[in-house]
């Protein structure tokens, strides 16, 4: 019984412009990869990054520049769910279409048919034309057609969106199923939550090269952060006039202001609505001095959202020997809404302002309100603590 498997070796592929500036862009910049019999293998990376191209050589429709590509194994590819569905035929004609195009005869499909009708779940629309279909329920019936042709090496690209949490529960079971078969899934997707469910291996690609392969926790996760420091660069950029410093006291200010996720020492450049989110200021200051802060979030049309006042996010906290100190406010389930906001923190001691920073940044809501966009989503409390430097 032979062993599947597909080996990448130094692959380039190059394209040469046309036009007046001409030059070449290197869609995959010496990529080297092997992949074993029952490895699920996500892929993720910006747009651009390669993605695409990399499975396109993989599946046979395109050569590389240069570099080896050996696959072992019969190759079965979707680049994009449902195209092949034509919408004048029933959903049932469909999968005897499909099964003529797999080269399967027509008894092979009808042996098919009740699985396949049965892991879409469409009902008595099976036997009705595809332009009365849903979306999901096109995309339902074309990954039941996919995952039932009983591929030896499977590639999909940006085709894991396929209904409601329940199917894509059994979307992600039937993945499992077909690795524990042997069978090699090689997944494209921007969504990370579908790469760690789904996935064994993850890629990350980024301008035409490997950036890191591993596990799909850890690889998706850098990959997450990266982009929220990219985004977060952005606003700088954006936003610089924004972000200052000021001390306005010999020896006092803001050495550093950043966002936590609540009880962990993870830092956040992009929040999310309903995050549970911690604001953290280290404070320079005299030894041994008594000082309190508070803090002021505006957007950045200039719409004033909240302060806390003189003790708001804490009174009485105490420098230490060497006149440092670590204060964390905490603000529960992040309450502001999707938008770019401005942060603004001061240090007072008794006699007057001390130091004050500021900085900018994104809250994203990934279920905003159908009303539209609110700037609170629940009320705002503040609890903070002192802590030890």
């Amino acid at each position: 019984m032979k062993r599947l498997g597909v080996r990448a070796d130094g692959l380039f592929k190059i394209y040469h412009l046309e036009g007046a500036g001409g030059g070449e862009k290197r869609a995959l910049d010496g990529v080297s990869f092997i992949v074993h019999e029952g490895e699920r293998v996500g892929i993720i990376g910006v747009n651009g990054a390669g993605k695409t191209t990399l499975l396109q050589i993989l599946a046979g429709i395109s050569t590389p520049t240069s570099g080896r590509i050996d696959v072992e194994g019969r190759v079965t590819s979707v680049f994009t769910l449902g195209t092949a569905l034509r919408e004048e035929l029933t959903g049932r004609e469909n999968i005897y279409t499909d099964g003529e195009l797999q080269g399967r005869t027509r008894a092979e499909t009808a042996a098919l048919e009740s699985a396949i009708i049965e892991f879409a779940e469409l009902g008595d629309f099976i036997d009705r034309p595809m332009r009365t279909y849903s979306t999901g329920m096109k995309s339902r019936l074309a990954f039941s057609l996919m995952v039932h042709v009983n591929p030896e090496i499977l590639i999909v690209d940006e085709a894991l969106s396929v209904g409601d949490a329940h199917f894509a529960a059994k979307a992600t079971a039937k993945m499992h199923e077909l690795a524990a078969r042997g069978r090699i899934l090689m997944l494209v997707s921007h969504s990370m939550s579908a790469i760690r469910s789904m996935c064994s291996r993850c890629i990350w690609m980024s301008e035409g090269r490997i950036r890191m392969d591993g596990d799909p926790a850890g690889v998706t996760d850098a990959y997450l952060d990266a982009i929220r420091r990219s985004d977060d660069e952005q606003l700088l950029r954006s936003f610089r006039r924004e972000v200052s410093s000021q001390s306005l006291m010999p020896g006092w200010g803001v050495g550093e202001l950043r966002f936590l996720r609540t009880g962990r020492p993870e830092e956040l450049s992009v929040m999310q609505t309903g995050e549970p989110t911690a604001v953290e200021l280290q404070v320079q200051g005299t030894p041994a001095s008594r000082f309190h802060a508070s803090l002021r979030i505006r957007r950045l049309d200039g719409l004033f959202v909240c302060e806390s006042q003189s003790a708001g996010i804490g009174d009485g906290f105490v420098t230490d020997s060497s006149g440092r100190a670590r204060v964390v406010a905490d603000l529960g389930a992040l309450p502001l809404n999707a938008g770019i906001y401005s942060l603004g923190v001061s240090v007072s001691t008794a006699a007057a302002v001390a130091a004050r920073r500021s900085r900018v940044f994104e809250v994203v809501n990934p279920s905003p309100h159908p009303g539209g966009k609110a700037v609170l989503v629940v009320p705002i409390q503040t609890e903070s603590r002192s802590v030890s430097a």
